[in-house]
């Protein structure tokens, strides 16, 4: 019987030795791990540029990731595709696409060659729905190569700026998931990510930089919007997960500069016929805190604050106007979807008005009513007045 069982654990002790000598098991130091991807046009040679930013793992489980070994290559090719084989056959690794957090998209690819790029994403199984899709100034592949400004991983640097964007409002990046569904849309545009390059203040080095967005109309971008812009677009767009938005105004009051956080954006949209055409009223709610003020206020008066209140409605409200300005009379591109709203609350206007909308949105008013009201404005300033 003894030894039976020897013979048995002797077989098993083989059998496990024989499984990690299998060629089907994939070492981790066979594996490249693909964090973000560059893809870049040229119109004149009809070649795309594809650029990988990969991570290639220690076999050392124990080691931190800020050791771990960061690699960018490129290659060229007739298409999407062939780009792709192309870096694949230079690799030496196994390049796994399951990780890519960010698609890093060229300008002139943008312009040119976005549906291609779209389609490429949307037939691939390798490629996530839910990374996010960010225009490059300039070419793609010329920004991956850039250490992040933290030495932290530039995927992982990315990632936490992407989650902290609301908190500025200065900066928006779509997934794919959802540039997929606006793309089609022949009434509206859409904006995401802008990614450029920036020297700090306190250096000479150029670092990368998420601040402000990219517009698409009809399939391909077509501007640049500002920091300012953009928070309209958190403002005014009906996404619900852009409620979280935070971002400072400072509002010139009573020869005091005051600095309010505002939060907590909500917004009801009005739609009316007019003699003249199509109109939209729209009322945003926010909530205010008071972060800092160059010298006293009365504020323990509740006059006072709503004088403050009004203020930063004031403010808030030209900045919003100067906006949609630009996006209807300048860009003439419905980058808020005030059509998606016509037309899914009020159908059959919509349905009289969607062959010239072209030509009504442009003209089309839109007056915007802000109100504010102070959630928090601090203990240390009532009991001095006190």
């Amino acid at each position: 019987m003894m030894k039976l069982v020897k013979w048995t654990l002797l077989f098993g002790a083989i059998l496990t030795f024989a499984a990690g000598c299998s060629t089907d098991i994939r070492e981790i130091s066979d594996v490249a791990l693909v964090m973000m991807t560059g893809i870049d046009y040229d119109k004149q040679q009809n070649k795309f540029t594809f650029t990988a930013y990969c991570i290639l793992p220690s076999a050392t489980s124990m080691e931190k990731s800020s050791k771990q070994h960061e690699w960018v290559a490129s290659a060229q090719g007739n298409s999407i595709m062939d780009a792709g084989r192309n870096l694949r056959s230079r690799a030496g690794k196994t390049m796994i696409w399951q990780h890519d957090k960010f698609f890093i998209i060229g300008q002139e690819a943008a312009t040119h060659a976005f549906y291609e790029i779209l389609d490429y994403m949307a037939r691939s199984r390798e490629i996530r729905m839910s990374s996010y899709i960010v225009v490059s100034e300039g070419n793609a592949a010329d920004k991956l190569g850039i250490k992040s400004e933290t030495n932290d991983l530039v995927a992982n640097d990315f990632m936490a700026r992407t989650a902290n964007q609301h908190l500025w409002g200065k900066s928006v990046s779509l997934m794919v998931k959802d540039v997929s569904n606006l793309f089609s849309n022949p009434y509206r545009g859409f904006v995401t990510g802008r990614l450029s390059l920036e020297k700090p203040a306190n250096s000479s080095k150029e670092v990368l930089v998420l601040s402000g967005s990219s517009v698409f109309n009809k399939g391909k971008f077509v501007a640049w919007l500002k920091g300012k812009d953009t928070i309209t677009v958190y403002l005014l767009s009906r996404k619900r997960e852009w409620s979280k938005l935070e971002f400072p105004v400072k509002v010139k009051f009573d020869s005091a500069n005051v600095t309010l956080l505002m939060q907590n954006p909500k917004k009801k949209f009005h739609f009316r016929l007019t003699d003249e055409g199509p109109a939209l009223d729209v009322d945003v709610n926010l909530k205010a805190a008071l972060m800092d003020m160059d010298r006293s206020l009365q504020l323990s008066r509740p006059d006072t604050l709503e004088q403050l209140e009004r203020a930063a409605n004031k403010q808030i409200e030209q900045m919003i106007a100067s906006s949609l300005n630009h996006f209807q009379k300048e860009l003439k591109v419905d980058v808020l979807g005030f059509s998606d709203y016509i037309r899914q609350y009020h159908p059959k206007e919509w349905n009289r008005m969607k062959d010239k909308w072209d030509e009504l949105y442009p003209a089309m008013p839109v007056r915007v009513q802000v109100n504010s009201q102070f959630s928090k404005i601090g203990m240390r300033q009532i009991l001095e007045e006190n």
